[in-house]
């Protein structure tokens, strides 16, 4: 019988195809979430978006309704896998933008609901929360999608 080092043992545990998609598929289910209040309540997400300052005015109606439906499809593109790799690089760059719209909310010291879950205003602060968890949410999609390169990779079996 071998003998497993520590070392081993957790990338036995940690890089594996099931982590790799259970985080796809969390950053899927997340997105998925996130974007029903906004297309059910397009008009009060367009104000939720207007609250950042960084769209400008003529573009808000058109990026509140276009926006929760970009977060669907690529939402179930990674629960489901279809165009999982085209769809983790599309969620990647929006999580990056959040995060952006987030920094920049705390930076001028603007007390708003960030929009992220719930269109009624009394949600989560656009703020250093926001960032932490989009920051860990790319680090899962990250985990995956390069796991999946990898596996992908004629000259690495993963």
């Amino acid at each position: 019988m071998s003998k497993r080092s520590a070392r081993d043992t957790i990338k036995l545990i940690l890089w594996n195809r099931v982590v790799a998609t259970l985080f796809r598929m969390t950053v899927g289910f997340v997105f998925v979430y996130a974007c029903l209040d906004k297309i059910v309540h397009p008009d009060k997400f367009a104000i939720m978006v207007d609250n950042y300052k960084i769209v400008p005015f003529v573009f808000i109606n058109l990026f509140a309704v276009i926006l929760p439906w970009i977060e669907l499809v690529i939402g179930l593109c990674l629960i489901l896998g279809p165009f999982s790799d085209a769809a983790s690089a599309v969620t990647g760059s929006l999580l990056v933008v959040f995060i952006v719209a987030s920094a920049a909310a705390l930076f001028r010291g603007l007390d708003i609901a960030c929009g992220c879950f719930t269109t009624t205003g009394e949600g989560e602060r656009a703020g250093l929360d926001v960032i932490i968890r989009n920051t860990f949410l790319i680090a899962m999609l990250g985990y995956s999608f390069i796991f999946d390169l990898l596996r992908k990779s004629p000259d690495r079996k993963v």
